[in-house]
């Protein structure tokens, strides 16, 4: 009971926040940036949306924002068709977009009676990077909506199906890039197979709308990003510093994600996703907070999976430190929670893994 109380508290001051970032401030909204980039592109280019000399003072006598285009011209793309309607209506629409993803993820993944995936739903939007995430407009979960869809669809025998909603990685790489990996690693050579060719044709589209400048402009336009003051970032080298140590988390990361993919060879795909989420999170040199709700579909894919009362504990005590992930004060412990994660994980798979041969040699003996 005290614990939902938390959740209650937590869901209402995340509305209360989500309501005030949309309706006070929408032109300070991340979305801003998304929606001129998509406008510059269409009036003077693809390359151009990257080129800081240009569409930052754009941006910025527009919204007064000051922040360069980082994301992938997927993106921009996608974005394309509202950037030619007033703002007001493309943010409306957006907005009502990207909550549609995030309860598609929930309707997806959730588990159990109706009251818990309601008490789920309701701890999901609490969680601050998520509410802030959905806020900003940013598009992690429409990545994310397309992991969840490829889980969907493998359960149902539709592995092409599955390739093509998880090419909607291109759309943010950065908490979902290892997922086809690691279903490559346990035993979806197909869906990996047909993810790489459409990611293979966004890319080439990319470089031939981009050309050399435009790649070049877009390298420097994250340079930019991470220069600018008072900007944080969550990835393992913006927290503990750059350097060998950051180098070894993530390269050790995403091998922990893919030996627990293979651990889960042969299995359902829920525990090869989990890992593949949890991993690109430690992994990526490039992530901002609301790119941690990619936690949040690891965790709720794993509960389908009726872990041990352990893991279970490992997820509730981790909650109020996912909340607070964005202040400062919480970077280095949420990291360190990060890793014990991917970690219990790793148990996780091992135990199951030798529990489903413990009940192979059981059936031998038996038969």
């Amino acid at each position: 009971m005290a614990a939902l109380s938390v959740v209650l508290v937590l869901f209402g001051f995340d509305v209360i926040q989500y309501l005030t970032f949309v309706i006070k401030t929408p032109w300070q909204l991340d979305f801003s940036d998304f929606y001129f980039a998509a406008r510059t592109g269409l009036t003077h280019g693809w390359a151009e949306m990257y080129n800081t000399s240009l569409s930052m003072p754009a941006l910025y006598a527009a919204t007064g924002n000051w922040f360069p285009f980082q994301h992938t011209p997927v993106l921009a793309w996608l974005l394309a068709p509202l950037s030619l309607l007033p703002y007001p209506a493309a943010l409306t629409i957006w907005d009502g977009f990207l909550i549609g993803c995030f309860l598609l993820c929930w309707r997806l993944l959730a588990p159990g009676s109706a009251a818990r995936r309601l008490t789920l739903l309701a701890a999901g939007f609490a969680l601050y990077p998520v509410a802030l995430g959905l806020a900003l407009g940013q598009p992690t979960f429409v990545v994310l909506a397309g992991v969840s869809l490829s889980w969907w669809l493998l359960h149902r025998d539709r592995p092409l199906l599955a390739a093509a909603a998880l090419a909607l990685i291109a759309v943010k790489p950065q908490s979902s890039f290892l997922v086809p990996v690691a279903l490559l690693f346990a035993g979806r050579v197909r869906v990996f197979a047909v993810w790489a060719l459409f990611t293979i044709a966004l890319a080439g589209l990319s470089v031939l709308a981009l050309g050399f400048q435009g790649l070049h402009d877009w390298q420097h336009a994250i340079a930019v990003a991470y220069q600018l003051p008072g900007i944080r970032f969550n990835s393992v080298a913006s927290v503990i510093g750059p350097g060998p140590l950051a180098t070894a988390v993530n390269v050790t990361a995403a091998g922990v994600a893919l030996l627990i993919a293979r651990l889960a060879a042969r299995e359902g795909s829920e525990l090869p996703i989990a890992a593949g989420l949890s991993g690109s999170v430690l992994a990526t040199p490039y992530l901002s907070v609301p790119d941690l709700a990619a936690l949040l579909i690891a965790a709720w894919l794993i509960l389908r999976l009726a872990p041990p009362g352990w893991l279970k504990a490992l997820m509730v005590v981790a909650y109020l430190p996912f909340f607070f992930a964005n202040a400062l004060f919480m970077h280095g412990p949420f990291l360190l929670l990060e890793c014990v994660w991917l970690v219990a994980l790793l148990a996780f798979a091992i135990n199951r893994r030798q529990g489903a041969r413990a009940a192979a040699r059981r059936a031998g003996i038996a038969a």
